[in-house]
């Protein structure tokens, strides 16, 4: 499973790559980000609304956590995270937000990774339920319904297939607390934050775009988001374009402007969190290499930097 999960980063790498050669026109694309950079409100308004998908998405986690953190906490964690995923090809941005919520000492670190891996089991359903839902709303055609459909069942079961061969008891005890934390007022408000965060996260993709539809961004970003689960470099270069240039095409784009907009979205995004995780460092700074140090060694609940 995991070499097919390699194998299928490196397919969308070589695509990204087939995609540049033959669609790639720096002249279009200087075209594209000059008009965005001419229209600063909506640059501020994108700026506000994706960040307010990660607000949401904090206090989300902060509920199921029964506020034992803070707002800013959480926030600080959830932008710390942003910003080592798109420093290295590796996941490791969830050490990093562990790290941040656990370093006033009200949350364990067992308790903080155990809260993370759940909000991400959270997060995958939802934009698979988007993505699935969308395809069944969006295209008329039965022939591309079914097939966008099969192969997002196919890839959920290889996903499900991969965690229970890998590590069946401890996805079990997962899928337990995801359960019993979604039921109540308090689940429903879980849920909800994090679908309306990833609505709002679709407005970069809306905003960027001339001529798709809200509900089409929102299937956009579903769908791209979902399959960074090939991830192979950091931020997901080359696996976010790919997808989101063939999702974009199977709403009708044009190929080029495609590509453009993936390009665009994504660089978007690189720029916030830089940006962003740059400002939460110096606020909130964190040493990481003391933080792995008492995690090597076990005193994870006394860390305290």
């Amino acid at each position: 499973m995991r070499i097919f999960f390699r194998i299928v980063g490196v397919a969308c790498l070589f695509l990204f790559v087939g995609l540049s050669f033959h669609v790639l026109d720096l002249q279009s694309l200087f075209m594209q980000m000059r008009s965005l950079l001419h229209r600063p409100i909506l640059l501020a308004l994108l700026v506000g609304l994706y960040g307010a998908s990660f607000l949401l998405k904090t206090y989300a986690w902060r509920l199921y956590l029964h506020e034992k953190i803070t707002l800013r906490e959480g926030l600080y964690g959830l932008l710390y995270s942003l910003l080592v995923n798109h420093l290295s090809p590796l996941k490791i941005g969830d050490a990093v937000r562990i790290a941040a919520v656990t370093k006033r000492g009200r949350v364990s670190w067992a308790e903080a990774a155990q809260s993370v891996i759940v909000m991400r089991l959270l997060d995958l359903l939802i934009l698979g339920l988007f993505g699935a839902f969308g395809t069944l709303l969006l295209f008329q055609q039965l022939s591309v319904r079914v097939l966008l459909f099969v192969l997002g069942c196919v890839l959920m079961l290889i996903i499900a297939l991969f965690l229970r061969h890998k590590a069946p008891s401890f996805l079990q005890k997962q899928l337990q607390q995801l359960s019993s934390a979604l039921q109540g007022g308090r689940g429903a408000a879980i849920v909800l934050l994090v679908a309306v965060s990833w609505i709002f996260e679709a407005f970069v993709i809306f905003g960027i775009s001339s001529n798709v539809s809200f509900w089409e961004a929102v299937w956009v970003n579903s769908v791209t988001i979902a399959g960074q689960v090939f991830q192979l470099t950091p931020g997901g270069v080359g696996t976010y374009e790919t997808v989101m240039t063939f999702a974009l095409r199977a709403v009708g784009v044009p190929v080029q402007k495609a590509y453009e907009w993936a390009l665009l979205s994504h660089g978007f995004k690189f720029l916030f969190s830089y940006g962003a995780g740059l400002l939460v460092f110096l606020i909130y700074p964190i040493q990481l290499a003391s933080y792995l140090r008492y995690k090597k060694k076990g005193e994870t609940n006394e860390w305290r930097k």
